[in-house]
Formats: C-alpha cells, structure tokens, sequence
C-alpha cells in the first residue's frame, strides 16, 4: 500500500510589491503569481496527494481569499 505524500507547507499569491515587499530583487523566481493550477501541477510533478496552505501575509483579506480557494477547488480540501 503506497503511503499518502503531503506537502506540509507552501504558499499561494497573486504576486503585488505592495502586498509582498520582502520580495527583493534577486527573487524573479518568485516574484510572480502562484495559484491553484500551479501547485496542481507541482503537485502531480511531484506525485504530491495534498497540501497545507500557509498564508504569506497575516491578512483577514488573504485568510478570506485562502478559504475561497479551498472552497472551490478539489485539490485544496
């Protein structure tokens, strides 16, 4: 029996300086949007079977937008 593999701590932003200013130059890698279909595919890239979400800002606005997400997408729950 294969066991279940979790990511225990990841992140999703619609990438705004305002919103994310620690993303200094040299960071291009990240520094960009990162949302569901995008830890989808890491995820089956990776043969990843869920997720924990972590907020990248402390925000009753990202909270709100977080449990949207996971409201409305499968892979999320």
């Amino acid at each position: 029996m294969r066991e279940e593999r979790i990511d225990s701590h990841h992140h999703l932003w619609k990438y705004s300086h305002a919103d994310y200013p620690w993303m200094s130059e040299g960071m291009e890698s990240i520094r960009q949007d990162f949302l569901v279909p995008d830890i989808a595919q890491a995820m089956e890239a990776a043969k990843i079977d869920g997720v924990v979400t972590v907020q990248a800002r402390q925000s009753l606005s990202e909270t709100d937008w977080l449990l949207d997400l996971a409201s409305q997408n499968d892979c999320m729950r």
